[in-house]
């Protein structure tokens, strides 16, 4: 036998001989390749690689001078521009990388413990699950130098784009449904040609027409094994080579011992035959995974969604006062960018302009606009709620605070090379005592009557197959989500279903969250003796040319609009014009009642009723005419839901960052009486922190990105439909529906859902204690030890599918 190279686990050609002690040992390569990398290894005092590593690595590569060439093209700053980003509190940028060739831990520890010593690298984190590597650099350092490093290790690294992520997904959604199809079909003519063979036995099938049916299943079953069945027994392959034994591979034992036990009776005329259990099985299994992988694909897909928060285009003014369109991507530092009425604005800025007012709910959650003057600091992702601004840019579309923020979803997390799931290490262990108990069980049988070994084995593995075990919990929770979603709430993380049952506390940001948002008409009064029909009239004519949420109101009048002549409006104040004669004024009481001389400035109130209602006046030179009460509209559904949480005896908090008297009102007008008002974000965290330490089970509810941080902090947390998606990326759930009763439901779903995986897993655990030993002591054959596992299965499935109804 040729002697294997210590590196690689390749044969080593003869006459070839290098030679490196490591471990005070001389261990032999195949190559000069090997070798290199193998010296550079322990030359940086990175031996322990060959003690971690669990599988031998890739054979060093050629690395070919347009290699080097392609990395260095990467080192341009153009190029650079679009594959780094700043770091938000220290002078050093990030940069994400794909890294190909990565098969266990010990490779993510070896790329990290190498790139790590270079001068550049400031911090590394590897996920080996994702195969991505997040790379903290000096500020200005090149690329090329970490892209070579991880490339004379035996890696090829790249820029990574969510793209291909995206795509890779995309196409294994699309095996999956392929798989399916074949399964399926092949489970419903294999049992077709099965039944037709057990009611045959009882009619005196003859043997040739007996002998054709099973032939045809095992002609159905053959693409079921070797391509429905593939990612099972792939996964198992590459558990044995990493000592690792996973649920895949009692699987892929049960999978190909039926199919080959079935194939071997068609050739020996043996009448003991399993595909169409081996045919069921696998169906079964792909479908949880399918399930499984359409939840993934669909939380990806919606924050893919993020990208598209900012325009593809703006308008730059250039030196010479002329305009022109060009893509976000191209704006640089410094230039001078317009942006239009009703717009968003692509890049963070200090305005031109002497006056603006901008909706900056994306980054603060409230919906009122925000006044900004000249020179003050406008960011990317706010809404232009006035005339066209100009802007002077701070920076570059990639560096902007809104990216800052849709990044930092982006960042893995670092895993060490001895990290491993606690479900992991439970199915290793399950799989090794269920393969010892297969060795104890043929160990006896071979003393007892050596020719039932493979039979009664062969019906253990069957028997003990955990299919149940493994669709428990998947099948419960893709109900549980369905339900929720018919009910109007997004799930993002399934993990967060299991926490809802444990909730004791419950936080609700106020604005738009229980309320609306929106703005609406309270009250009229009209102190002009033309009526309240031409009041309204007037007030809609003014405020037709505005884009403030407020002159949204007043565009729902059913009122014909007149004529109106030197209209102007003012920011952050009000609206003027003249109609016929008379010139009115509409908005704050100090730009409607400007005349100490107004006959009926006695008569109206200067400061509104309720401290949720916005006041705007109507004027003309002479007198005021009306008054409007706005406020923002309370949710319906919360007092029907604080009700129903506490039916559940769940705490309700209303945490907020308005004023005390606001958030009084509300919680007044919902039944609360624990309230948190005028908090910062900082402040919000802190409050569901300190719940925490003593042992409650937190929610937080809201719309804004200054909860992101309560996000965080909360065992569960949910945004509303309304909110931007930035805050949605950081949430547990997203409530598209705005009935808040579906909240209290969900909790209710969510205890439903804990019994019913405790159910799924009993029964499991119950069907394999009891089958297991009669399996064992030659009781059940392989036919009966198949349908029992498809019934444990289908059992199991059904229960889970209790929770949509």
């Amino acid at each position: 036998m040729s002697e294997k190279c210590f590196h690689c686990d390749l044969d080593i050609p003869k006459n070839i001989n290098f030679e490196l002690s490591i471990f005070n040992q001389n261990q032999r390569f195949c190559c000069m390749g090997c070798f290199s990398v193998a010296e550079m290894i322990c030359e940086n005092g990175l031996q322990d690689f060959y003690s971690y590593r669990t599988d031998k690595s890739k054979t060093f590569p050629t690395i070919l001078p347009q290699e080097f060439s392609e990395f260095e093209e990467l080192d341009s700053p153009e190029v650079l521009k679009s594959i780094v980003r700043d770091d938000d509190s220290s002078d050093a940028q990030w940069v994400e990388l794909g890294i190909e060739g990565i098969t266990c831990a010990a490779c993510g520890w070896l790329i990290k413990k190498k790139v790590n010593q270079l001068n550049s690298v400031k911090e590394i984190q590897v996920n080996i699950t994702s195969r991505r590597a997040q790379i903290k650099l000096e500020k200005g350092a090149e690329l090329s130098p970490i892209l070579k490093e991880i490339r004379k290790l035996g890696y090829h690294a790249f820029p990574f784009k969510e793209e291909e992520l995206e795509r890779t997904l995309l196409q294994e959604n699309k095996d999956y449904i392929k798989r399916l199809i074949v399964s399926g079909i092949a489970m419903m003519q294999v049992m077709m040609f099965a039944i037709g063979f057990y009611i045959g036995e009882y009619q005196d099938i003859s043997q040739s027409h007996g002998q054709f049916l099973h032939w045809i299943s095992g002609v159905v079953a053959t693409p079921v094994v070797f391509y429905a069945a593939y990612p099972f027994i792939k996964s198992a392959w590459y558990g044995i080579k990493h000592f690792h034994f996973g649920m895949n591979f009692p699987v892929s034992i049960a999978i190909l011992s039926g199919y080959f036990a079935s194939l071997w009776s068609l050739v020996s005329n043996h009448n003991v035959y399993y595909f169409d259990s081996v045919v069921m099985f696998t169906f079964f299994l792909l479908l949880g995974r399918f399930v499984e992988h359409r939840v993934r694909l669909k939380s990806l897909l919606k924050q893919q969604s993020f990208n598209r928060l900012l325009p593809l285009s703006a308008t730059r003014k250039n030196d010479d006062a002329s305009v022109s369109i060009i893509p976000v991507n191209e704006i640089k530092k410094n230039d001078l960018i317009i942006v239009h009425a009703g717009c968003v604005v692509p890049v963070d800025g200090l305005l031109i302009d002497k006056h603006a007012e901008l909706n900056e709910s994306i980054i603060t959650g409230e919906f009122l606009p925000v006044t900004k003057n000249k020179g003050d600091m406008i960011y990317s992702g706010a809404t232009n709620h006035t005339a066209s601004i100009t802007i002077k840019t701070t920076t570059d579309p990639q560096n902007s605070r809104i990216q800052h923020l849709v990044k930092l979803e982006n960042q893995s997390e670092s895993i060490s090379a001895q990290q491993n799931s606690s479900a992991d290490k439970v199915a290793n262990w399950f799989v090794i005592t269920l393969l010892l108990l297969c060795f104890l069980t043929a160990f006896y049988w071979w003393q007892v009557d050596p020719e039932r070994i493979f039979p009664i084995v062969l019906s253990l593995l069957v028997v003990s197959c955990p299919c149940a075990l493994s669709l428990a919990m998947p099948t419960a929770i893709a109900a549980c989500i369905t339900q929720l979603t018919e009910k109007g709430l997004m799930v993002r993380n399934k993990e967060s279903l299991l926490k809802l049952a444990k909730v004791t506390d419950v936080f609700f940001d106020k604005t738009g969250t229980l309320t609306t948002g929106k703005m609406s008409l309270v009250s009229s009064a009209c102190y002009d003796d033309s009526g309240m029909e031409r009041t309204h009239q007037i007030a809609a004519s003014l405020e037709s040319i505005s884009s403030h949420p407020i002159a949204e109101v007043f565009k729902k009048f059913d009122s014909r609009l007149l004529d109106v002549s030197e209209h102007q409006e003012v920011i952050a104040q009000g609206v003027s014009g003249k109609i016929g004669d008379s010139k009115y004024h509409i908005g704050k009481y100090g730009f409607a009642i400007d005349n100490s001389q107004y006959e009926n400035i006695k008569k109206v109130k200067s400061q509104p009723s309720d401290v949720l209602e916005v006041q705007v006046y109507l004027s003309n030179e002479e007198k005021i005419i009306g008054i409007f009460s706005l406020a923002d509209e309370l949710n319906e559904a919360a007092v029907k839901a604080v009700s129903l949480l506490a039916e559940q005896t769940i705490n309700v908090h209303v945490l907020s960052g308005d004023s005390k008297e606001a958030c009084d009102c509300v919680a007044e007008s919902i039944g609360v009486s624990s309230v948190f008002f005028a908090m910062s974000p900082e402040q919000k965290l802190n409050t569901i922190a300190s719940l925490k330490n003593n042992h409650r089970v937190s929610m937080m509810v809201g719309d804004g990105v200054n909860d992101i941080g309560a996000f965080n902090e909360a065992d569960v947390s949910i945004t509303m439909g309304s909110a931007s998606l930035l805050s949605q990326t950081h949430s547990d759930a997203v409530l598209v529906s705005r009935d808040l009763k579906v909240i209290p439901d969900s909790i209710l779903l969510s205890k439903k859902l804990s019994r019913i995986i405790k159910q799924n897993l009993g029964w499991a655990i119950m069907y394999n204690i009891s089958a297991i030993p009669f399996a064992a002591a030659g009781f059940v054959p392989a036919w009966l030890a198949a349908i029992g596992m498809a019934s444990s299965s289908l059992v199991v499935v059904f229960n889970a599918l209790r929770l949509r109804y």
